[in-house]
Parts: C-alpha cells; sequence; structure tokens
C-alpha cells in the first residue's frame, strides 16, 4: 500500500510539473505565434493544474474563485463576442500564471543570494530621516527586477531592522509600499503591466516604458514631498556621507546585475518583435539557474544547480492559490465589461471625452473605488479598462493604460484586504488599517489629482 502510495504521490508531482510547463509553453505560444486559439491550450493546462492541487487552496480563495466563474457563465450568453471575451479573460489569467511561475524560480534564487539581504539591510539601514526616500528608490530595484518577491524580501528584511518607534517603522513599510506603487508603472515583472497591455490592442511595453518610467519618478517624487509634510518628524538631519559610499560600492554588482536582466529582456523582446511578458517568461529561468550557479560564496556544481532547480519548480505547486483566483478575476473581469450594456457607458463616455484631465482622474479613481468596495484590484482594472475605451474617452492608449495602472497601484496600497498590505501589517507587526488608508489616504489623494492633470493635459502628445 505505501509502495502504491509513493508511485502515486509521484504521478501526481510528474503530472503538476506538466501542467505548469503546458502553461507557460501555450502562453508563450499564444503571445509570439498568430495562431488562433491557442488560448484553448492554457485553458486545459490550467484547469488540470487547479484540479489536481486545487485541495491547497483555502476555502475562502475557491468560494471567490468559484463565484467569479459562476458570474462569468451567467454573464456570458449576454456578453457582446462572448467567445472573444472568454478567450481574452483566459489569456490573461494564463499570462499571469506563466509570469508567476517563471519569475518565482528567478525571485527563489536570487533570496538565496546573501549579498542581496545584504544590501537591502544596509540601505534600510541609513539615518532614519534619509531612509523613506532611500527605500522609495530602492524598491524601484529590488520589487522592479523581482517582483512582489523583491517588495517581500525588503519587507522580511525591515521586520528584523531596531526601530525606535511605531512612527517609524510605519514610515519605513510605507516607503515600501510607495516604490512598490512607482514600480507598478514600469515595470514588467508585475503582472499588471503585461495584463493592461493585454486587453489594449496595439501597445508594446518598449513605447510605453519611456513615460511609464518618467510617470514613477514623479510619483517619488510627490511620495516623498507628502511623507516631508505629512508624516513624522524622525529626528535630525545626517548627511550620511560614507555611508553612500559604503552603499554604492556594495550595491553596484547586485544593480549592475538588474540592469543587465532589465537590457537582456528589452533586446530580446526588439529582436524578437516579441511582447516583453515573453522575454522575461524565457530569460527568468535563465537568470535563476545563472544566480544559482554563481550566487553562493563558491560556485555551484550544475548538479547541485539541477537539485536547486528542480526542489524550486516543485515548491511551486503552491502557487495553485493565485493562478486560480488570478484566472477567475481575469475571467470575469473581460465578460463583465463585455456584458455592460453601452446604453450605461455611452452617456459617461461621451460627458467625458471633452475633457482629458476628467477622463483621466476618472479611470484611475473608478479602479480606485471598485476596489475600496472589496472587488479586487486586477479585477476592477480589467472592469475599468474595458469598459471605458480610450478612443470613447478621447484620450490616446499611453495615457488611458497609465491611467489605470496608476488607480491599480493605488489601490493595492491604500485597500487593507490587498497583498501588499496583508504582508505589510504581518511583516511590520502593526494594525492593517495603519499600513495601507492611514499611511496612503493623503498621498493617494494628491496623485490622483496630479496624475489627472499630467496624463490629461499631455494626452494629445502621447504616440497613439
Amino acid at each position: 500500500m505505501e509502495i502504491g502510495n509513493q508511485a502515486g504521490s509521484s504521478t501526481q508531482r510528474i503530472a503538476v510539473g506538466f501542467s505548469q510547463l503546458a502553461i507557460v509553453a501555450f502562453t508563450l505560444l499564444d503571445l509570439t505565434l498568430t495562431v488562433p486559439h491557442l488560448v484553448w491550450g492554457i485553458a486545459a493546462a490550467s484547469a488540470l493544474f487547479i484540479v489536481l492541487e486545487g485541495r491547497a487552496v483555502p476555502a475562502g480563495i475557491r468560494r471567490t474563485a468559484l463565484i467569479l466563474f459562476g458570474v462569468s457563465l451567467v454573464l456570458l450568453p449576454v456578453a457582446h463576442s462572448p467567445v472573444a471575451a472568454m478567450e481574452r479573460g483566459i489569456r490573461v489569467g494564463g499570462l499571469i500564471a506563466s509570469l508567476l511561475l517563471s519569475v518565482a524560480l528567478l525571485s527563489k534564487a536570487a533570496q538565496r543570494v546573501q549579498r542581496f539581504r545584504n544590501v537591502i539591510m544596509a540601505l534600510l539601514s541609513v539615518p532614519a530621516p534619509q531612509r523613506f526616500a532611500t527605500v522609495t528608490v530602492a524598491t524601484q530595484f529590488f520589487g522592479g527586477m523581482l517582483g512582489f518577491a523583491g517588495v517581500a524580501m525588503m519587507m522580511e528584511s525591515a521586520a528584523d531592522l531596531p526601530m525606535g518607534s511605531t512612527e517609524e517603522r510605519a514610515a519605513c513599510f510605507g516607503a515600501i509600499t510607495r516604490g512598490y506603487a512607482a514600480a507598478n508603472l514600469w515595470s514588467p515583472m508585475f503582472s499588471n503591466v503585461s495584463i493592461l497591455l493585454a486587453i489594449s490592442p496595439g501597445l508594446a511595453w518598449a513605447t510605453v516604458f519611456p513615460f511609464a518610467l518618467l510617470l514613477a519618478a514623479v510619483s517619488i517624487g510627490l511620495g516623498i514631498a507628502v511623507h516631508r509634510v505629512c508624516g513624522p518628524r524622525l529626528g535630525a538631519t545626517d548627511t550620511g556621507q560614507v555611508i553612500w559610499r559604503m552603499l554604492l560600492r556594495a550595491s553596484s554588482p547586485v544593480l549592475a546585475g538588474m540592469l543587465g536582466f532589465l537590457v537582456c529582456v528589452m533586446l530580446l523582446s526588439k529582436l524578437g518583435s516579441w511582447p516583453a511578458a515573453a522575454s522575461i517568461i524565457l530569460l527568468a529561468p535563465l537568470g535563476a539557474w545563472g544566480l544559482n550557479l554563481f550566487g553562493g560564496p563558491k560556485p555551484r556544481s550544475q548538479k547541485e544547480v539541477c537539485e536547486l532547480m528542480l526542489a524550486d519548480a516543485r515548491s511551486l505547486r503552491s502557487l495553485v492559490t493565485e493562478v486560480m483566483l488570478l484566472l477567475a478575476s481575469g475571467c470575469a473581469g473581460t465578460v463583465i465589461a463585455s456584458a455592460i450594456p453601452p446604453a450605461w457607458t455611452d452617456p459617461v463616455m461621451v460627458a467625458i471625452s471633452p475633457y482629458p484631465i476628467l477622463g483621466c482622474f476618472f479611470l484611475a479613481a473608478g479602479v480606485l473605488l471598485m476596489s475600496s468596495a472589496s472587488v479586487h484590484p486586477l479585477l476592477s482594472a480589467i472592469v475599468v479598462a474595458s469598459a471605458f475605451h480610450a478612443e470613447a474617452l478621447g484620450l490616446s492608449p499611453i495615457a488611458h493604460l497609465l491611467a489605470v495602472l496608476c488607480g491599480l497601484g493605488l489601490a493595492v496600497i491604500v485597500t487593507p484586504f490587498s497583498v501588499v498590505s496583508l504582508t505589510a501589517s504581518r511583516f511590520s507587526g502593526l494594525p492593517l488599517l495603519t499600513v495601507s488608508v492611514r499611511s496612503h489616504v493623503a498621498f493617494a489623494a494628491v496623485k490622483l489629482l496630479l496624475v489627472a492633470l499630467l496624463l490629461g493635459g499631455l494626452s494629445a502628445h502621447f504616440p497613439h
């Protein structure tokens, strides 16, 4: 009986690995080829993965996902182009799953590199008055290159940092989450950018990237300014000249490696005429291999690297919760948006279209308000972006996408039930409302107005 159980367990592990590989393979083919209906291969592979590992999903998440799938099926008959709407939803879910699986390998390898942790701790250990700006900028690198795993690494390190007061701790974790909101605008390592690009025909990440990076810089500057005006006073200012030289020397290899990876992603995307997401899905496992090989005190053998990669791949079965929920959100978002009667949305778009500033504010604030009503931020972004098109609002596609991304970035740091807020509360030991609403409500209000003014005012000058 024990031998039979072991054989069954081994067979299931193989089947789970096959389903994960199939999700990634079908997603890559769908991104790089023009073969129709490959998306149903993604659906079949995702369904197999969820069936095999569904028992590990918490009951509450399972119920939420089933409700979202149920809503999709109920609304499908009244949706405009129901098959196309469902395919868009599956494509979004498959893209998230593939990025999640691929980047997770890179993140797990990065967590073994002690230099990464040393640099993070050094950045967090700067004098308290300088820490907010330093950590916000640092999150662009660790979050922007390693996705949410990089943000989680920074929070985990911050949890071990001795701090003098609750205000100091709240400011430190607030800097990490505001840095995430800025990185969310430009980094393809976060699925948000890739998802919105997938439902914005004709836009490529390389086209959006320069504008997104500039908007992220504005967001960083605004976050620091709001903190200086509204944040706590954490002691006398320290010049810290020696610290900056030491930090630069210690962090330069890490930063060079991260920037090198981003350049490789951009070059492969350009040379292959692929979406940036396809390049990340291909290159992240190779990056993980390199980190596992050379990231220790001494280079590991190929056998040791293979064992580490296999162990990491087996651990990815725990991502079934995220795959289930985000696939359900993708399908529900596109179907709901397609099922909303034009009679509801057309008058709004007609009224707003002469005023680009108001249109950008409407998109960003709409995502934030829907998320504040306990709707998943990703679902909110998909519904708003799909139901209110750029052309009908009189906006350029880039302004439309960046406005939705701004709303999504604010939603995940302001709403108390997002993964970012929950993680910050867990590592900081602070109440959930403290690390979410109380820390960011003033910043969110000012940023909504500034984003509307910038994107709305420049919308006509963006390339169409």
